[in-house]
């Protein structure tokens, strides 16, 4: 037997290992539970992140666009009247018989008149001032109306004692001139309330006492509150059947009266 000499074949080198991916290592578990973790602050967190980034950048836009700033508050102030007229609107349809049917008021024109308009006023509002004697000439007029008088004491604290006067006055039944004779003159004292009195001619003792009864400041007291129910914020107020005019707006308070005799004419 010869020897063989040939060399024995070398082993197989294990293949090289491949190089390392760049995501290697990134979806263990371990790394998957600390990314929830981290999500999970975040989303807690953004309750409050978003918002400060809004208002950021709601700020840089009203920089960028001043007259933004007055078109959201001309738009809120629309929305606001909106809400407060249907308020209103709303409260006027459930307190019928508080604004037609309360005998304490005093009443303007004809009192058995099938249309009855109701005005909230007060005597140191100067629109109730320039509207007395164009109301005064429409009632004239218009013997078919007659106006049911809220004295609603409002604008300062002067108000309320004229109110009282007035229906001080209405419980002697010398209600009109007492309130012709407010809206023309200007008090500010008790010796200018006597001065009025006395040139209107009305019986002084007995106004005075019957201004000063509790009837009639529990009166005065409940047309406030029914003026706050029906949220008047404002002098005057005039309400037809269900009609609403705010302000001294005559053109608007004659076609709501001439609405209303409709109504009733067609039964």
């Amino acid at each position: 037997m010869t020897e063989d000499n040939t060399p024995a074949p070398e082993a197989p080198k294990p293949a090289p290992a491949p190089s390392a991916s760049p995501l290697a290592g990134v979806f263990t578990q371990a790394n998957i539970t600390l990314g929830l973790s981290v999500l999970a602050v975040i989303l807690a967190a953004a309750p409050y992140v978003v918002p400060q980034l809004q208002a950021y950048q709601v700020r840089s836009g009203l920089m960028a666009k001043p007259s933004m700033l007055k078109d959201a508050s001309l738009e809120l102030q629309r929305q606001q009247l909106a809400e407060a007229s249907a308020k209103t609107l709303e409260g006027v349809k459930t307190h019928q018989a508080s604004l037609y049917k309360d005998a304490s008021d005093p009443v303007l024109g004809n009192p058995n008149a099938p249309i009855k308009v109701v005005e909230f006023l007060d005597y140191n509002c100067g629109y109730c001032r320039a509207a007395a004697p164009r109301l005064k000439t429409f009632l004239e007029e218009n013997k078919d109306v007659a106006i049911i008088v809220k004295e609603y004491p409002v604008i300062n604290q002067n108000s309320r004692p004229l109110a009282a006067f007035a229906l001080g006055a209405a419980k002697t039944g010398q209600y009109e001139a007492m309130h012709y004779a407010l809206m023309e003159g200007k008090v500010t004292s008790e010796a200018d309330m006597m001065a009025l009195m006395t040139r209107a001619g009305l019986d002084i003792k007995a106004v005075s006492e019957a201004a000063s009864s509790k009837e009639v400041h529990d009166h005065i007291d409940r047309v406030i509150t029914l003026g706050s129910d029906l949220n008047i914020t404002g002098t005057p107020m005039f309400i037809v059947g269900t009609r609403i005019i705010d302000g001294a707006k005559m053109d608007d308070l004659k076609a709501a009266v001439e609405a209303e005799r409709q109504r009733l004419k067609a039964g």
